[in-house]
């Protein structure tokens, strides 16, 4: 699957207390062959969602009754879990006379606006631009979780079966997770060495 088509299937939330603008904004997006949309109406309702499902972008209003678009871009980027998730604010305000809501924006995390009302190529361009990055951080986080997990990997010896620590020096295997972790071992016989090592000494020994 080529990266367009992978961003296209990732999660929007898109927030705002106006019905109508919300449902021309998600006709917009379906029309260039995004598929999944959340309409959202309220910034609690936001806060209660990301909870459920943290979405790869959020498109949210400044202007709600309730908990404004500020507040709730303040409470999102504020949370460990859900600071990650890429905001796109939506503002009627003509920029052009009146920067405070941009410059308010950015200083409490959001990566990019949209002006109303909505220019269509405006929209999906910047849309596009901060799904792309999302799924960029996605991968790296993917990748960084997998050299982690190659980290753990242990040479052995195939012979011996020694560890090779970090050092570059070999261990027995129990030295080597004694000094590692705080496991302690207890030595036993499992019943196939039993059977192949102590019962034929046993055996050996009765016959004497």
């Amino acid at each position: 699957m080529d990266m367009d088509k992978e961003i296209k299937k990732m999660l929007i939330y898109a927030v705002d207390d106006d019905p109508i603008n919300l449902k021309l904004l998600k006709s917009i997006l379906l029309q260039n062959q995004f598929e999944r949309i959340e309409l959202i109406y309220s910034g609690s309702d936001l806060l209660k969602e990301i909870n459920m499902e943290i979405p790869d972008l959020i498109l949210l209003d400044i202007m709600m009754p309730g908990i404004s678009g500020y507040d709730t871009l303040k409470e999102v980027k504020g949370s460990r879990k859900h600071k990650h998730i890429p905001v796109i604010m939506i503002t009627a305000a003509p920029l052009e006379e009146d920067m405070e809501p941009l410059r308010k924006s950015f200083e409490l995390g959001a990566m990019d606006y949209i002006s109303k009302p909505f220019n269509s190529t405006e929209l999906i361009m910047r849309v596009k631009s901060a799904l792309f990055l999302e799924k960029q951080r996605k991968d790296l986080e993917t990748a960084l979780k997998t050299i982690k997990t190659l980290e753990k990997l242990l040479p052995i010896c195939s012979y011996c079966k020694k560890i090779r620590a970090e050092d570059s020096s070999w261990s027995a295997v129990e030295v080597y997770i004694s000094e590692h972790t705080d496991t302690m071992f207890s030595h036993s016989i499992c019943p196939d060495c039993y059977q192949e090592h102590i019962k034929p000494q046993l055996d050996s020994l009765k016959k004497q």
